[in-house]
């Protein structure tokens, strides 16, 4: 080995040569110790965000979806289902135009937090318009003073605009926790959209069957009429909406780039791209079965069946926590055998929902029996709320979430609002068959946009290679 002649030749010189790469050594452990440190910081603060997200926005969303189950019960048939078109309606208009501005403008938790307290809103005016029915058969409300399509119409208009901020908002936090999750647990993020959007419908409906469930302790056995129980909900809704403003923190989530005027068109743009086009049929499955279930099971078939609409908040309370549970395992399996199975047992348990309501003799008769259609929804909700949200985040990542999840919700509004205002005008049959016809394109859709999708990425790689070996 040749040596430095001008050095000396110190004892221990050899033994302090050869360790050299100690220092370095060691620097580098240490590197690595704080990098994985701060991993496992990020990911642990990235799932507290996830988690005040969750428990605060089911209790808030909860105290919601129950007066759209009992509107056509509580108000008359004609004034629910208006009010009813209108919250999905005024969902449609804002999530299609506005919401994607106004989460450019305030960011998901601002945009979050103003949602919850319109819906603290339209939950204190849905229980006003409570108060005005003058005349009940069967326990239905068959009159009502002039004021009450007045005052509901307006109350659901608010929340329809509070709809419209909140799933936009929501979807993007939620795609923005799940690329720092994966980033941090150097995990794939579909892996991790499959996992927490399996632990958000969890919560989200336990904790709607636990609101569903009270409506119908308080009426039944604690004696309130319908009135103070929604005045109660709204009270809760305000609570939650103040606890997430207090409790959670800006996730950073990317808003669309580009004018305010691009911003508040990113869903519209994005429907030049296929995809968002042939998955939409879960969504308009959905609102179709959700407007069908709220008007037309529960006032024709359960009320005659279990003699009133006290038993319409347990049964609620059935499906969503039948949903609950499902959405877990649905999202263990959508990670074991993929996402299309999962699909195709939401579409088919959609389109038995509206088969045995108006083919299969006559279900106003069947008693406890018609709790069928609730077990039958139950299942559809899981899927909707877990894995099709989790599809969603798939195929649109990043900048463009904001806008897929508007559109998630653009579609489902519309046919809500489609199927709400021809209940309220007794064309029943035809909401019936969309629901059928949508359940049933359900599958032949995600899988065309699955083709698409492995397509383009395919043609991505092929470039890339291309400019590689030029």
């Amino acid at each position: 080995k040749l040596q430095n002649p001008f050095r000396r030749n110190r004892p221990g010189a050899m033994a302090a040569e050869e360790g050299s790469t100690s220092p370095m050594s060691s620097t580098t452990e240490g590197t690595m110790r704080e990098a994985l440190t701060s991993s496992r910081q990020e990911a642990k603060r990235c799932r507290r965000e996830f988690a005040v997200m969750s428990w605060t926005l089911a209790i808030n969303h909860a105290t919601v979806t129950t007066p759209i189950l009992f509107a056509s019960s509580v108000l008359t048939n004609s004034n629910g289902q208006a009010g009813n078109a209108m919250l999905y309606g005024a969902t449609l208009i804002c999530s299609l135009f506005f919401s994607t501005l106004i989460f450019g403008v305030l960011g998901s938790k601002k945009g979050l937090s103003l949602s919850m307290g319109l819906y603290c809103v339209y939950v204190g005016l849905f229980a006003t318009a409570a108060l005005m029915c003058e005349e009940k058969v069967d326990g239905s409300c068959v009159k009502s003073n002039s004021y009450q399509l007045i005052i509901n119409l307006a109350g659901a208009f608010v929340g329809g605009i509070g709809a419209g901020i909140l799933w936009t908002c929501q979807g993007a936090f939620f795609s923005s926790i799940c690329e720092r999750v994966a980033a941090a647990e150097d995990r794939e993020t579909p892996n991790v959209t499959a996992e927490l959007a399996g632990n958000f419908a969890l919560i989200f409906l336990a904790m709607e069957a636990a609101v569903r469930a009270s409506a119908t302790l308080l009426t039944k056995y604690a004696h309130l009429n319908y009135p103070a129980v929604f005045y109660i909900f709204s009270g809760l809704a305000l609570a939650s909406a103040l606890a997430f403003h207090v409790l959670a923190t800006e996730t950073g989530s990317t808003a669309p780039s580009g004018s305010l005027c691009a911003k508040a068109t990113s869903a519209i743009r994005l429907w030049k791209d296929p995809k968002i086009w042939v998955l939409q049929c879960t969504n308009l499955t959905f609102g179709f079965a959700a407007a069908w279930l709220g008007g037309y099971v529960g006032r024709y078939i359960v009320n005659p069946a279990l003699h009133g609409a006290q038993f319409i908040g347990f049964a609620g309370a059935m499906l969503s926590a039948l949903a609950s549970v499902l959405s877990a395992g649905l999202g263990l399996v959508a990670r074991k055998l993929g996402k299309g199975p999962v699909v195709a047992l939401g579409a088919a348990a959609f389109l038995m929902l509206a088969v045995l309501s108006k083919f299969v003799g006559n279900p106003a008769t069947w008693g406890w029996g018609v709790l069928v259609f609730y077990l039958l929804m139950g299942i559809g909700r899981a899927v909707y709320e877990s894995t099709n949200k989790a599809i969603f985040a798939d195929f649109f990542p990043g900048e463009a979430s904001a806008g897929a999840f508007a559109n998630v919700f653009v579609f489902g509004t519309l046919a809500s609002t489609i199927a709400f205002s021809l209940g309220a005008t007794s064309k029943n049959l035809s909401e019936l068959y969309l629901l059928m016809i949508f359940a049933i394109l359900t599958v032949p859709g995600y899988i065309t946009a699955s083709f698409v999708k492995r397509c383009e990425e395919s043609s991505a790689a092929d470039c890339a290679e291309s400019s590689s070996s030029a």
